[in-house]
């Protein structure tokens, strides 16, 4: 066993994976840590490794082999999953053992009814016991949009502290990038649950061990982009309760997607979203119809398309009044490289594990307790810091006057 601190990937054949691996293969701080490969398939592990500057340890291993699994995770200090969808890999398997023995768990996952319903409620707990991390939703689909509210919160409270937030707002702008193979998978997934288990309920991603309390005016979402974003973000206000952040007695918080073909364009486009996303859930034929014609796990767009796209999360949010009346407005721009659900989910993956495996005695001291937390609550400056750092993002914050939206920062 290697005395680097050590990464395990599990899923390390599929097509997310190939990116991250390749990533940390050629990371500037590559000489500081190890990473491991494993997954079902001994085969297309080896072919896997066998594209890295130099081989690494691969490990096969089944998630219902309980000795498997455990002989796994003692071989490093963060395991990164990416094997989804999570509910249907026995995901839990990986999360149950870092709980139990102290070691630290991500994961991309968007599942967040098997989130709330059988994961949280089951390991929160266990962990704060044993000091393990434990962080899903490490990709694009979460940490845009909750770093930049947890930013802007920073950036309004480093001059105002006497303020908070009371509405924020994230508007998407994407070029290019597509769904990837995983998402649809676990969309699958979630369809093929009975109707009573697909939804959770609004709270049920908050732990209830009186550490962390509902706001008595809770946060109000007044559109998001999906259901689980309503339920990390729930979650991510909730947790800035143990992590000594207050926001105002009542937050509102809103997603949008900028298509660029204005109010009428988008206004059809999300129609036609809405009525595509319900035939998908209420009909099997549709969904059997979209394994012909949507990415299947492992599959992935050319490198062409991976690299030329990006995208821009604006964040504007407006503080409490202060004394005399007056709110601040401060301005979050998250902008990034790569196809979001194929590349850049790769980079935010990896500097989260990065966070946890090389700064650890640096990270908020809410994470060193352990247990289940959100990105931005977990990694915070550390993971801001090194996504900056690494030439992919470039995330920024300023407070503007409201007066004539003048910077006064």
């Amino acid at each position: 066993m290697t005395s680097k601190p050590t990464l395990i990937i599990y899923g390390a054949t599929s097509f997310t994976a190939r990116n991250l691996l390749s990533y940390l293969d050629t990371h500037p701080e590559g000489d500081s840590f190890e990473f491991i490969l494993s997954g079902r398939n001994q085969q297309k592990l080896e072919i896997a490794n066998g594209r890295l500057q130099r081989p690494r340890e691969v490990v096969s291993c089944q998630l219902d082999d309980e000795d498997g699994v455990k002989k796994l995770v003692e071989k490093g200090q963060v395991v990164v999953n990416l094997a989804g969808p999570f509910r249907w890999h026995n995901a839990e398997a990986l999360i149950r053992e870092c709980c139990r023995t102290g070691k630290h768990y991500i994961d991309l996952c968007g599942e967040s009814s098997w989130l709330a319903t059988d994961i949280i409620p089951k390991y929160d707990n266990l962990a704060k016991e044993t000091g393990a991390i434990i962080v899903p939703s490490c990709g694009f689909d979460s940490i845009p949009s909750d770093l930049s509210l947890w930013l802007a919160h920073k950036t309004l409270q480093s001059q105002y502290p006497h303020l908070t937030i009371q509405d924020s707002t994230s508007f998407f702008k994407l070029k290019g990038g597509s769904m990837s193979g995983g998402t649809i998978q676990s969309m699958h997934s979630l369809a093929e649950l009975p109707k009573d288990k697909r939804r959770s309920g609004e709270y049920d991603c908050i732990p209830s061990d009186g550490r962390i309390v509902k706001s008595v005016s809770p946060v109000k979402l007044l559109y998001s982009l999906s259901d689980p974003t309503e339920k990390r973000k729930r979650r991510y206000v909730s947790l800035t309760t143990g992590a000594g952040i207050r926001y105002g007695e009542k937050m509102n918080y809103a997603e949008s997607m900028d298509i660029g073909r204005g109010w009428i364009g988008s206004t059809i486009f999300s129609l036609v979203l809405s009525i595509t996303f319900g035939l998908f859930f209420l009909s099997s034929f549709v969904r059997k119809l979209s394994n012909y014609v949507l990415p299947k796990t492992g599959e992935g767009v050319s490198d062409e398309k991976l690299f030329k796209a990006s995208y821009v999360v604006d964040n504007l949010s407006i503080s409490t009044p202060s004394t005399d009346g007056q709110t601040m407005k401060v301005w979050t721009k998250f902008k990034a490289d790569g196809d979001p659900g194929y590349l850049s989910t790769c980079y935010l993956l990896a500097e989260s594990g990065l966070s946890i495996l090389l700064d650890l005695q640096s990270l908020p001291p809410i994470t060193k307790q352990g247990g289940l937390l959100t990105p931005s609550i977990a990694f915070g400056d550390i993971l801001l810091d090194r996504l900056n750092r690494s030439g992919k993002f470039q995330i920024t914050s300023e407070i503007v006057d409201t007066s004539d939206n003048r910077k006064i920062d």
